[in-house]
């Protein structure tokens, strides 16, 4: 099985793929694989995405921060990272959380976002967001896989954190017993619009559902696949 290419319009010199669940498997080093596997698969994804550098792989927390990459690795913390370099990849690994890329329209600028609910009420986005010297307007993204409405039961209080936080109470389903059914990818769309973007890609793919992709939710104990955007020049 190949990679996942998204179907997306990205300006020359840039390019975006997503890895699966068998190509090349999981690729994070903290869930209990074997560290030499790890590499292996970080090296075939390399090879097969082409990638001009290796991606500076984050240790994600559920956080806001956003890396800078401008070619040093650094190891703090951070749930997302931006580059105006030329050859530079910007990645993040998930399992039902929602990975964003985003890419200004001349293609000098890149980000990757790791958020899961957490990360999106907490600002995430719109942290990464301020790194960009490009307006919102010319800024693209792309929500990839991550698990759907009718999987992702959470509770009234992760509800009311969302609508304390602005987010429109109409994305969330109501279920049993004051559970509801939250839509983070049009969750995600709605902040992406009402922080100034417009060209908004949904991936539409639900890692819950479909086997290609590492969930969480649906396996408990599984890897984790990665979202990559890059300039190639």
């Amino acid at each position: 099985m190949a990679l996942f290419i998204p179907t997306w319009q990205l300006p020359e010199g840039v390019r975006a793929a997503i890895s699966t669940s068998t190509m090349p498997g999981n690729l994070a080093a903290h869930v209990g694989a074997e560290p030499s596997t790890v590499i292996r698969a970080r090296r075939q994804l390399v090879e097969a995405a082409e990638l001009p550098v290796a991606p500076h792989w984050l240790r994600q927390v559920h956080g806001t921060d956003c890396i800078h990459w401008q070619g040093s690795y650094l190891t703090r913390s951070a749930d997302a990272i931006y580059s105006n370099q030329p050859k530079s990849v910007c990645a993040v690994l998930t399992a039902d959380c929602l990975p964003i890329l985003l890419c200004s329209a001349n293609g000098e600028e890149i980000a990757a976002v790791h958020a899961g609910w957490r990360g999106l009420v907490a600002g995430v986005v719109a942290y990464t967001l301020r790194q960009f010297q490009s307006p919102r307007s010319h800024i693209k993204a792309y929500i990839g896989p991550a698990i759907s409405q009718p999987a992702f039961e959470v509770g009234a209080e992760v509800r009311q954190q969302f609508v304390a936080a602005g987010f429109s109470p109409k994305r969330f389903a109501a279920g049993e017993l004051e559970r509801y059914y939250a839509d983070l990818p049009r969750l995600a769309s709605d902040q992406l619009r009402q922080l100034g973007l417009t060209d908004i890609t949904l991936s539409q793919q639900c890692t819950f559902a479909n086997p290609m992709w590492f969930s969480y939710r649906r396996d408990h104990t599984c890897g984790r696949f990665a979202s990559l955007i890059w300039r190639s020049s």
